[in-house]
């Protein structure tokens, strides 16, 4: 794919938030907030970032605080991130820091 193909990522900043479901075939960053589901390709909530509701993305990365079940192919869960729900992922990275309540699966496809 050359440069011209490629989406800009979609940008919610501190300031914003949303009251509704939102769905990308892209990359989200969350720096505000959402009340609602979250589908992306790839999502990166910031460490100011909330999201109240589920996440499903191919690519997830938490800084800030999800309340919601999130899944995910590869999951990140940054220092200081807070995950209130159950994940259900490929692959789990948690950094020491991050603070996690909920059921975990890991699973790889085969």
């Amino acid at each position: 794919m050359n440069e011209s193909n490629k989406a800009s990522p979609s940008f919610i900043s501190n300031d914003i938030k949303i009251e509704g479901h939102i769905n990308s075939t892209g990359t989200i960053l969350i720096s505000g907030q959402v009340v609602g589901n979250v589908t992306a390709k790839s999502l990166t909530l910031e460490s100011t970032g909330l999201i109240n509701g589920n996440v499903k993305a191919d690519e997830t990365e938490l800084m800030g605080t999800q309340k919601g079940n999130v899944k995910s192919r590869r999951l990140s869960l940054l220092i200081g991130s807070k995950l209130r729900g159950n994940v259900n992922c490929e692959e789990l990275i948690a950094e020491h820091g991050c603070d996690i309540t909920g059921k975990i699966v890991t699973s790889k496809r085969t």
